[in-house]
């Protein structure tokens, strides 16, 4: 009977404006088997990254190309940022968030420089991954979406 309550707040917000797309067209095997599990992928068209969820954040990578969050009302979530983007050791991205930190959706998160570092690395893509046995219906893929966009995805 409450799960419908439940279902509403596991709706996400857009971390980024750029093109919305599935797991299954991002350029990484691992990612399209969904190894590190389900989620989606946004080609970024925009510097700052969001939090598309409220939760704790209870990781920063030291090279700030990863981010996990702590989900209040699902599962708990990791945004990747780009793919090779570890080797950079933190160099294009500034961190607006430290662990510990509770965050609400559209809350800023990171500054990339994605112009200065889309040569040097083999995507740019920000993804999101559910860090627990969910599945995400994609509600617009191949479509621009705005930051903190809502109703992009679902989980089912």
């Amino acid at each position: 009977m409450f799960s419908i309550f439940k279902k509403d707040k596991l709706k996400f917000v857009s971390p980024v404006k750029g093109k919305l797309k599935s797991l299954d067209n991002v350029e990484d095997e691992v990612i399209v088997n969904r190894d590190l599990g389900d989620g989606f992928a946004i080609e970024p068209m925009d510097t700052k990254i969001v939090s598309p969820i409220d939760g704790k954040v209870t990781l920063v990578f030291k090279t700030l190309h990863a981010i996990a969050i702590e989900n209040e009302d699902g599962p708990d979530i990791l945004i990747h940022i780009g793919l090779d983007t570890v080797r950079l050791k933190g160099e294009g991205f500034k961190s607006f968030c430290e662990v510990g930190q509770t965050v609400k959706k559209g809350d800023l998160l990171m500054e990339v420089d994605f112009e200065g570092i889309k040569d040097r690395v083999s995507s740019c893509d920000v993804i999101v991954l559910a860090q627990e046995n969910v599945d995400f219906k994609i509600l617009k893929e191949n479509q621009i979406v705005q930051c903190g966009e809502k109703e992009i995805v679902e989980v089912k």
